[in-house]
């Protein structure tokens, strides 16, 4: 998680898939004004992990998507399944379905932790029930933007947990990747960004408090 004391930084900088092109990824956070959070699919292979060895994780952290190596999730660099970063006032959800799931060896390069299980969807929507964010950041998306932004109208465990919170409350900001375009659209009121594979958006915090 992040350092204590870096609420003092207000701006943050979110990163698209990076799909393991590591020397990209370190040189936009090298470049970051505050804090990064890169939103999933960092890489699928282990290997990738020791490129973050020059990464300060206190201040740059990464959100698992469905292309990562899900044996690290509860290590340093990473925010992990899903959870509320209080000071910051963002909360964040893990994980995708993998459509190509058949073509990849489990274990290997495909997890079946890649999504929040049954408890985990359970325990994500209570806490977010409590506090009630204004600012989200997740790999996929809810259903309803899936449909409207790309056209998909199938329906998986993640979207649809996405679509659970969404309807129980809006926040002022979503940010998120996975679908490798860029969209930056206020519906409804709240303000859906997707980042392309290692597209940015920074953003002060404080405009979505």
């Amino acid at each position: 998680m992040f350092l204590e004391g870096s609420e003092y930084i207000d701006d943050m900088l979110f990163i698209g898939d990076v799909h393991g092109k590591t020397i990209t990824y370190e040189s936009l956070i090298n470049n970051a004004k505050g804090c990064s959070i890169q939103v999933g699919d960092f890489g699928f292979k282990g290997e990738h992990k020791w490129h973050l060895n020059n990464v300060n994780h206190k201040y740059h952290q990464i959100l698992f998507g469905n292309h990562d190596h899900h044996p690290f999730i509860n290590e340093e660099h990473s925010l992990g399944k899903f959870g509320y970063i209080e000071d910051k006032g963002i909360f964040f959800v893990s994980g995708a379905f993998s459509i190509d799931q058949k073509y990849r060896i489990e274990d290997l390069d495909w997890f079946r932790n890649e999504e929040l299980n049954y408890q985990e969807s359970i325990s994500c929507i209570e806490l977010y029930e409590k506090v009630k964010p204004n600012i989200i950041v997740s790999h996929d998306c809810p259903y309803d933007i899936r449909k409207y932004f790309f056209g998909y109208d199938d329906r998986n465990p993640t979207c649809s947990l996405l679509q659970l919170l969404l309807n129980y409350h809006k926040p002022k900001f979503w940010v998120f990747g996975h679908h490798h375009k860029s969209k930056d659209e206020i519906i409804d009121g709240t303000r859906f960004v997707c980042l392309k594979e290692l597209g940015t958006i920074e953003i002060n915090l404080n405009e979505y408090r």
